[in-house]
């Protein structure tokens, strides 16, 4: 079959229409008339693959990386970076308006330095022969890391990846490696030796201790950006701030210096200890954290005028949503990067009588599908 392909929408999908249906077809490029066999179909909803390109769009660019297409890491390598950043641009702002019913443009769109090297942090598998790499998009195969390793990487990375030993790595497991604020590379999962509990990590001024398990903003290029946009939302000084899904208090610390006190709430018991040792260590006396279900907690809480919410990509859960609306903050910062859920949870929160204020695009995943949004969000 044969289609051509209208844009990029979320997904990293390119988009067309065969027959009276939609088809979505990944690694495909606007302008782009494919040939595509279809993987599976549902209703007037058709996902395929690309069999071969009949004429490549104007945008199409050769991929850097030469297992793109087959490692599901990356998704829009085949695009510039221009292009790429645009196609996010439109299409969340198309969600925007499709789901939530908004019509608006974002304050800043923040590229990333650079589009290769930006991560500090990754999970790879290994397969049963020892091969490391990433898995196949959609599926469960393991794509060897090329000659020179992923380019996401910085080279500190790959170069120590690159070093380990293959005895090193057993069957059919899993390899976390993270990079630390000094550039030293840590590892878990590999047998010739053992990661540290805690690595420290830096961004907005602040140090944190980071266990393995813990979350940190993967992107070593933008994490100082990132904070910056985020003090520049709040309005005035308020007297008591709310991070829901703190982590390890990553906007927490320097939400801080805005607020009186500062409370945060984490699932993961692990990163409440890093975040009260980076309270500690930094010396920030006005933050206290308390390990909990957001969606059990949210209703026992009184009495916050600043809350910030960055969920997983789930979104926010009705309980939460609810709860934020009875606690009524004259501000809301909300972190996403989801753009559907974001624009469901968007429109929930227009319809409780709040404005959307101020939205900020900020590129922390290059090459792929991925954006960040940061919004504010005020009573009417």
């Amino acid at each position: 079959m044969l289609a051509e392909i209208k844009k990029i929408v979320h997904g990293g999908y390119g988009l067309a229409f065969v027959e009276g249906k939609t088809v979505f077809i990944p690694y495909a490029a606007p302008g782009d008339t494919v040939e595509f066999s279809v993987v599976r179909e549902k209703k007037r909803l058709v996902f395929g693959a690309i069999d071969r390109i009949v004429e490549p769009s104007p945008m199409r660019r050769e991929p850097e990386c030469p297992v793109f297409g087959a490692c599901g890491g990356c998704h829009l390598q085949h695009l510039s970076y221009e292009d790429e950043i645009a196609a996010k641009r439109a299409d969340i702002l198309e969600d925007l308006e499709r789901i939530g019913g908004i019509k608006t443009d974002f304050k800043n769109v923040v590229p990333c330095p650079s589009r290769y090297g930006y991560r500090n942090h990754a999970i790879f598998k290994v397969d049963a022969e020892g091969n490391a790499g990433f898995l196949m998009r959609e599926s469960d195969t393991v794509v060897p890391f090329p000659p020179g390793g992923c380019l996401l990487l910085p080279p500190e990375m790959r170069e120590a990846i690159a070093e380990i030993p293959r005895e090193a790595f057993e069957p059919m497991t899993e390899v976390r490696v993270r990079m630390d604020k000094f550039g030293a590379v840590h590892f878990w999962g590999v047998l010739d030796r053992v990661g540290p509990p805690e690595v420290l990590m830096e961004a907005g001024g602040f140090l944190f201790p980071v266990g393995r398990d813990s979350f940190f903003q993967v992107n070593r290029l933008l994490g100082e950006r990132l904070v910056e946009i985020v003090l520049s939302l709040p309005l005035a000084i308020r007297r008591r701030l709310l991070d829901l899904y703190c982590g390890v208090g990553f906007f927490t610390l320097p939400l801080s210096k805005m607020a009186v006190e500062a409370f945060g709430i984490e699932w993961d018991q692990a990163a409440v200890r890093s975040a009260t040792a980076a309270a500690r260590l930094n010396g920030v006396p006005n933050v206290r954290y308390r390990r909990g279900d957001a969606e059990k907690e949210i209703g026992r809480l009184r009495d916050f005028d600043l809350v910030l919410a960055d969920p997983p990509r789930l979104g926010l859960p009705r309980e939460v949503l609810r709860g934020i609306v009875k606690l009524k903050p004259p501000e809301l910062i909300f972190i996403s990067c989801d753009p559907p859920t974001f624009a469901r949870d968007a429109k929930a929160l227009l319809e409780a009588g709040y404005i959307l204020y101020e939205t900020n695009l900020v590129d922390l995943f290059p090459a792929t599908y991925h954006a960040e949004i940061v919004s504010l969000f005020r009573r009417a």
